[in-house]
């Protein structure tokens, strides 16, 4: 994917100028189509995302053609957040433990801390997203407290693989506190704690896979008592304002 800096993607200002040989519907249709034009050249370049915002004259989601023909402004401004939520969405699906699908089918989506069932791409600039896994034991599979068949530490993997390609962004790795919704099993959220946490003794190398070092033992960390609310690893993504 074509990378660039920020000035060059988050917006694209057209000042537009009349010319008294058009009709003032003709030159509306000619300003708006010049706009779109050099619009959609920027996004085929690859230098701008194609999920955007519209403003015409301080108006966001209006018309082109509604521009003022004394000076108006046409300003898109050009957001990689919403392409970035459904590239690291699709990373977390893909290098999921696949043994019942359960955990790969959880992956959910927040924006500004409401449940997100749409399009990602219907996502708009200026969000604050979060992508988390609702299962209750997503936490010992993230930190690698559970042998499985993919590495420990998915969500920190997809962080720095969407930073990679999204590096105007900011992604961060968090323990997310949930209060409302449910897992892919129907049950609500978040999930209590039923007994005391249990320290796995597990090791992870690329080299050498999992390995266990020492026996289970209790956990003898608050959070990890019974009675205490899970906190589940999330991906957060936001991205700069522009003013």
């Amino acid at each position: 994917m074509a990378r660039a800096r920020m000035a060059d993607v988050l917006r694209k200002q057209i000042i537009v100028s009349a010319r008294a040989s058009l009709s003032s519907a003709a030159l509306h249709k000619a300003a708006a189509d010049a706009c779109r034009a050099n619009r959609d050249e920027l996004i085929a370049s690859g230098r701008a995302s194609s999920t955007f915002l519209t403003a015409v004259d301080g108006h966001v989601g209006a018309d082109e053609e509604s521009v003022n023909l004394d000076g108006g402004i046409v300003r898109y401004v050009f957001s990689y957040l919403a392409q970035a939520v459904a590239f690291a969405l699709q990373y977390c699906q893909t290098h999921s433990p696949v043994r019942s699908g359960a955990y790969r089918d959880s992956w959910a989506v927040r924006v500004n801390g409401e449940w997100w069932t749409r399009p990602a791409a219907t996502i708009q600039p200026g969000s604050t997203v979060e992508i988390v896994n609702t299962m209750p034991y997503a936490r010992k599979i993230d930190t690698g407290g559970q042998i499985t068949s993919v590495p420990p530490g998915i969500v920190e993997a997809a962080r720095q693989a969407a930073m990679k390609q999204y590096p105007t962004l900011k992604i961060t790795r968090k323990f997310l506190s949930l209060s409302d919704g449910r897992d892919a099993r129907g049950e609500r959220l978040p999930y209590i704690l039923k007994a005391q946490g249990i320290e796995s003794g597990l090791t992870f190398s690329k080299k050498s896979g999992f390995e266990r070092l020492r026996k289970p033992r209790r956990s003898n960390r608050k959070d990890r008592q019974a009675g205490q609310v899970m906190t589940y690893p999330a991906l957060v993504l936001t991205e700069p304002s522009n003013g």
